[in-house]
Order: structure tokens, then sequence, then C-alpha cells
């Protein structure tokens, strides 16, 4: 774990640790037992980075995973730019939370997809003799959740997603205060 504070100084460190470790992960023709977890928070201030973004579409293969912590969209276009997508894409999990700017929300509304909602309507011609009433029942698309609605989640509120399954708006937990957890992390 490096501080925050120390991040600018040791960058490139951190950067030379990250490539090389994939590097000889892709190297060896063994694959580990339990997969390795790549856990890269402040992911965007690593920089561009080529072995990660190989690593995104080929290294499950070689028992690497990668979990890139980001706080928005923005991030992740302004270092990979056009190849954004590739994390996107190959992720075997999205989740989001705590989202506040209106692009991020928007391309999660839109991964979210929409749903079907009918109603009906009514109506009566009154230049006619005939008084009758009218029914008639209308099908429209709206989104499962708008990018305001997105923007608005509770704070222990989280939505996954998971490769080949619907979302999942999911209970965020809380580790530190999980009685399951206690003692598995420093408190500090």
């Amino acid at each position: 774990v490096l501080p925050p504070d120390r991040l600018s100084a040791y960058s490139r460190w951190l950067r030379l640790l990250v490539a090389q470790s994939l590097t000889e992960m892709a190297r060896d023709p063994k694959k580990p037992a339990v997969p390795v977890l790549y856990l890269l928070d402040e992911f965007a201030s690593l920089g561009h980075l080529a072995p990660v973004e190989r690593a995104m579409g080929l290294m499950a293969g070689y028992g690497v995973q990668l979990w890139p912590i980001l706080q928005d969209i923005h991030q992740l276009r302004a270092t990979y730019e056009k190849r954004a997508g590739t994390f996107l894409s190959n992720a075997g999990v999205l989740q989001v939370f705590g989202v506040n700017d209106h692009e991020s929300a928007r391309l999660i509304s839109d991964l979210l997809g929409q749903e079907t909602v009918v109603f009906q309507t009514m109506g009566r011609n009154l230049d006619s003799e005939d008084l009758g009433i009218s029914l008639s029942q209308q099908h429209t698309a709206r989104a499962l959740m708008t990018p305001d609605e997105v923007r608005n989640l509770p704070k222990e509120v989280e939505l996954l997603f998971l490769a080949g399954q619907r979302p999942i708006v999911a209970a965020k937990l809380a580790y530190y205060a999980d009685p399951e957890f206690k003692g598995s992390f420093d408190p500090s």
C-alpha cells in the first residue's frame, strides 16, 4: 500500500512494479493455483500502462485479475483515450457507487438498459354526436435508471454489472463495520 502523499514521489517505481510483474506472470507457463488480484486504487494516477491495457483482455488466462479503481469515466478516457472501452468490455465485474458527474451517470444509465412501460389513455370526442369514450394502450421505453437517478442513489447502495448477468442493485458492505471482517484489516 502506497500512501497518497507519496504517490508522486514513487509513481515511477509503482508503474515499474506493476508492469514488470504483469509481464513476468505472462511469461510463466504455470498458472497460479489461486488467481492473483491486482487491486489498483487511484488507478488513473499511474498513467497509461500498456501492460495493464493488454492484461485487461488477456491475463485472465494467466490467472490474473485486475481491479482498477477510478473516480469516474473521465479518468479512464483521459488516460487510455479510445482504448478506455477495453476496460469496460473486458471487466468481469463493474462496481459503481457514488456517481457525481453527468457523463458517468449517463454511461451507467445506458449500461442498465431500458424497460417497457405500458400506460392507458382515455379520450372522448366532444365535436361528434357519438359520445363514446375511446381507450388506447401505449407502450414506451424508459431507462431503468435515468442519469439523475444514478447520481442520486443513496450512499449505501451500489450497482454491480457481472458479465453475462442482469445488473444488480446491492447494499454496499462497510467491511470496517462488519463483524466477519473484524481484525482482518489495519484500522488506520
